[in-house]
């Protein structure tokens, strides 16, 4: 059975207040909308949970708690909680949904799938990340997934997504999530409640993945921050630290912040820093089964901590870089932003700009106001529409996210036994959408075990359109 949450439709107000516009993506967990605030009259994000967590009165209080918790985080880099309630969707069902500041910009995790970016912009990502970080952290907050995806690069800087269902520090129900598949640190996939020290470690996962363009190699549960040449020793460090095997062995957000904003206001300032080396379509690195040959450091150099002292080759006393205070830290946080803004300015590496995405993705419609950019690339490949098309498109991509470990091969295994059935099924034409819904569910099953990376969660789901739902029959 597909979800409630698909009964939601253009037109329709939560609360006679928030007035749904068009829907901008969707997750295992939720869908997102571009709504109309009818009372304070602005633009917002809502984020509409799936019917089966509200029908869960211990995870339902949960939700509520943590989003009152995010709701007073106030800073640049993270994004606003405005409200919360619990509606009544037309098709049965109560669904909790989060009102959102309403992001514009470049998804992090789409910008990637165009290759690596140079260390400056790398260093500058990850600073402001921390610092958004740091003052969750401050608060008690502790988001339990930083990933690409729930990272925005807008022209104001960067913004972190998803606060909204975020976990309290030492929480013993771990918000709702243990994380996604390679970005979780090992102490949470033993069990331990969620800490800020885990939020660090997925940091690193994402400072080495914009390094790199894929995520890091891993050695029994961790992840290896790479060496790279031309990468300046302060930023290889400080990422290897942030992915010790031990939490206590990591350096604090608001540390990792202030190196980083010194590391990347350490670079040249020329305008090309900011723009991906190489030029490849979005559509066909997301195809592309990403490469295998990284060399990673030594684990002897790896687990070297940023927080040793390193002398200072100019004869003064030795520094400890996690512990410095940013040297002119004013001009420090607009040469960070400044980077941001030009990958925003040219996500592609070839001159293409960056398009308009809404907090969950790009908008599949644009409301009218809206600033349409044409890209000069090629267009993306669309996706079949017809059954036989989609039924192969779907197994490749199956496939290729079992041999990149972005899903568990016994979940896998699951979802493919439902294909075997989708695919009888378009065989002999019968029950194909009732089919295809059990192969939704199926991908929807380990939502809160995070058996599956979101991203591929959503891709999978989407290659199932040309097959309909049972709404549709």
């Amino acid at each position: 059975m597909v979800f409630a949450m698909s009964t939601l439709a253009p037109g329709l107000r939560l609360h006679d207040r928030f007035l749904l516009v068009a829907r901008i993506g969707v997750g295992g967990m939720a869908e997102v909308w571009r709504a109309d605030d009818t009372v304070l009259g602005r633009p917002v994000a809502v984020k509409v949970l799936d019917p089966s967590v509200g029908s869960d009165t211990t995870i339902r209080l949960a939700t509520h708690r943590e989003a009152r918790a995010a709701a007073g985080l106030t800073h640049p880099h993270i994004t606003r909680v405005y409200d919360y309630g619990e509606a009544a969707l037309p098709g049965g069902g109560l669904a909790p949904y989060l009102v959102m500041e309403l992001v514009e910009g470049t998804d992090l995790a789409e910008r990637l799938a165009a290759g690596p970016l140079p260390w400056p912009a790398a260093a500058a990502i990850a600073a402001q990340v921390a610092a958004g970080l740091a003052t969750a952290h401050a608060a008690g907050v502790v988001h339990c997934d930083v990933k690409p995806g729930n990272v925005m690069l807008t022209q104001g800087g960067v913004k972190i997504l998803d606060f909204g269902i975020a976990g309290l520090a030492g929480s013993p129900d771990g918000g709702l999530r243990y994380g996604t598949v390679g970005y979780c640190p090992p102490e949470r996939l033993a069990g331990a409640d969620p800490t800020p020290a885990g939020d660090v470690y997925s940091l690193g996962v994402l400072l080495a993945e914009i390094l790199l363009g894929q995520r890091p190699e891993s050695s029994r549960g961790v992840a290896r921050f790479p060496m790279l040449p031309g990468v300046p020793a302060a930023l290889t460090r400080a990422g290897a630290a942030c992915l010790a095997a031990d939490p206590a062995e990591r350096p604090s957000a608001a540390d990792l912040a202030r190196v980083l904003g010194e590391v990347a206001a350490s670079a040249p300032a020329a305008p090309e820093w900011a723009v991906a080396p190489t030029r490849v379509h979005a559509v066909e690195a997301r195809q592309a089964t990403p490469g295998r040959a990284v060399v990673a450091a030594p684990t002897s150099q790896l687990r070297r901590r940023a927080t040793d002292i390193e002398p200072d080759r100019s004869g003064g006393p030795a520094r400890n870089p996690m512990r410095a205070v940013a040297v002119g830290g004013a001009a420090a946080a607009l040469v960070v932003v400044a980077i941001v803004v030009a990958i925003v300015a040219n996500p592609g590496g070839d001159g293409t700009p960056g398009g308009s995405v809404a907090q969950a993705g790009a908008s599949p419609q644009q409301p009218a106001g809206d600033v349409v950019v044409k890209p000069t690339t090629t267009p993306p490949k669309p996706a079949p529409t017809d059954h036989e098309g989609a039924l192969a498109a779907f197994k490749a991509a199956l496939e290729d996210a079992v041999d990149e470990g972005k899903i568990d091969e016994k979940a896998a295994d699951r979802v493919l036994r439902r294909i075997d059935d989708l695919e009888r099924a378009v065989t002999f034409g019968d029950d194909i959408a009732d089919e295809a819904n059990d192969v939704r569910s199926e991908l929807l099953r380990d939502r809160n075990k995070e058996h599956v990376d979101e991203l591929t969660r959503r891709q999978l789901i989407r290659l199932l359109i040309p097959f309909g739902t049972e709404n549709e029959r």
